[in-house]
């Protein structure tokens, strides 16, 4: 059973791409589930992702695991410039302004939320704005 998104209640999911993202994942889920054909109407099947996984990310409201998220290719592991917690990422980001006045004078702190998934409590130095996660 496809759980419906009433986008016209919410104008400006689209504008949100943190609240948009899972709606999207569920759609492309839905969308993409697979078809069994009956040959005795004729019917074709249709390949694609299997009812239970399809169930999942509905259940799951489209939002990512993280376990899921890891898998793919994260920029955040290699742009990111540095990972850890709030506390660790802004230590850095101290000792570098101080240091080398790495960072233009209206930043004032370090660390950034990551995006794409929900990642805890990590946070990183440079907040990556575009393919945050690859496949």
């Amino acid at each position: 059973m496809k759980k419906e998104i009433p986008s016209n209640q919410d104008p400006d999911f689209r504008q949100d791409w943190r609240r948009t993202l899972p709606r999207y994942r569920m759609f492309l889920y839905q969308d993409g589930e697979e078809v069994a054909g009956d040959p005795h109407l004729g019917q074709r099947g249709r390949r694609g992702m299997k009812t239970e996984v399809v169930e999942e990310v509905v259940e799951q409201g489209g939002a990512m695991p993280l376990r899921q998220a890891l898998r793919h290719r994260v920029r955040y592991f290699c742009d990111g410039a540095v990972l850890g917690s709030a506390e660790f990422v802004n230590g850095i980001f101290e000792r570098e302004q101080a240091l080398r006045k790495r960072f233009g004078e209206k930043r004032k702190s370090g660390a950034r939320r990551m995006r794409g998934a929900d990642w805890g409590d990590l946070r990183v130095l440079r907040d990556l704005q575009k393919d945050v996660m690859g496949t």
